[in-house]
């Protein structure tokens, strides 16, 4: 331990002199990480990613973040060199990085180690693509854009009962939430250098919220119920190509759904109570694909009365009254108000992050 001490003490020295004498700084660099090739200090080490951090920063617009290891235990990195005469290489090729909750961080193997002098360039995506059954993922030598071929989906969702907020997880379920690093990472070789990924999502997501009407009469209402709820049919599978920039038309255009594939439908929580308050009953993932006309939304209802009457309701409707479309990154949200009158569909779109919306209505009668 004294030996190593000693030996970083004296990196840190020649990092002072190093405008005076660049090969002191080269040599014990080399020198530390020869004789101590287990040496955390010298390794390329990667930290824990953020997720939805905007890519682009704006006062106005900020969104929550959260970190990758409470999404995922897996990533994908490529990763390049450049020396300081130059010459380019790989040294990552998808290389599987894996969470350990044991030690809390971020672990591969083998270990690579920085070079002094050399910049680097990263790229990733999550999960690891060899996690999840049939989906591969590459990467452009040139452009650095990333694929993720043979997505598919089976309509899982988060939420087992009435939640005031959706769990925004997807971990626990069996579809699979993707995201990649739309930039990249630049870093320069320097001991204790740590790499940590912005990544985004890249899927769609679909929420269902709902709440009692304000019109109710007091004392009119003793319990209301959510029977069932289906939203469908939804494209399976789908193949991702990362835009080569952030434009709508361009991110529109990254999904290719395979229609092939059986489609599936969405089904919420049954026979949940709704309190006084706004409740979501469904958020489950989408691969980005336009509406058809004939995609739908039905919610089988029942409404107590305090004689003990209920009414059993039941109202179908078409999907693409509300979105004609579900984008890359984006979050839909469909909010249900129950009520004496007609019952009423909201229906808007916001970042991933943001579960409240009031775009537009349609209605329908008991």
């Amino acid at each position: 331990m004294n030996r190593l001490i000693g030996q970083i003490a004296r990196l840190v020295l020649a990092g002072f002199i190093l405008s005076v004498n660049g090969c002191a700084y080269d040599d014990t660099f080399r020198h530390l990480r020869e004789q101590q090739p287990e040496s955390e200090s010298l390794a390329i080490a990667f930290s824990n990613g953020i997720i939805d951090n905007p890519v682009q920063i704006k006062k106005t617009n900020t969104r929550a973040v959260s970190l990758l290891s409470d999404h995922t235990e897996s990533m994908g990195v490529w990763g390049w060199q450049t020396t300081s005469e130059g010459v380019t290489g790989r040294i990552f090729q998808n290389q599987k990085v894996t969470f350990s909750t044991t030690l809390d961080k971020w672990t591969y193997s083998p270990v690579k180690y920085w070079e002094n002098k050399s910049s680097y360039r990263f790229y990733a995506y999550a999960p690891h693509a060899a996690t999840v059954e049939g989906a591969t993922a590459s990467i452009d030598s040139a452009t650095h854009a990333i694929s993720i071929m043979g997505v598919t989906l089976s309509g899982s969702n988060t939420i087992d009962s009435g939640v005031p907020v959706p769990p925004s997880r997807f971990s626990r379920v069996t579809d699979t939430d993707w995201m990649i690093d739309r930039s990249g990472q630049s870093m320069q070789g320097i001991y204790r250098n740590e790499v940590m990924f912005n990544l985004q999502h890249i899927l769609s997501k679909l929420c269902v919220r709902v709440r009692r009407s304000d019109n109710f009469m007091p004392d009119s209402v003793l319990a209301i119920s959510i029977d069932s709820l289906k939203l469908g049919s939804f494209v399976s599978q789908g193949d991702f190509v990362q835009a080569p920039d952030n434009s709508h038309l361009t991110l529109a255009a990254e999904w290719t759904p395979i229609d092939t594939m059986p489609r599936y439908t969405l089904t919420s929580a049954k026979h949940v109570s709704i309190p006084d308050s706004a409740v979501y009953i469904l958020e489950s993932l989408l691969i980005p694909q336009r509406v058809n006309t004939d995609q739908f939304i039905r919610i089988w209802y029942s409404i107590g009365n305090p004689g003990g009457y209920i009414n059993h309701m039941d109202n179908i409707f078409s999907l693409n009254e509300l979105f004609i479309g579900f984008e890359t990154g984006k979050n839909y949200v469909i909010t249900v108000t129950i009520g004496p009158d007609p019952i009423k569909f909201d229906a808007g779109v916001q970042d991933w992050t943001n579960n409240y919306s009031d775009d537009h209505s349609i209605f329908a009668r008991p």
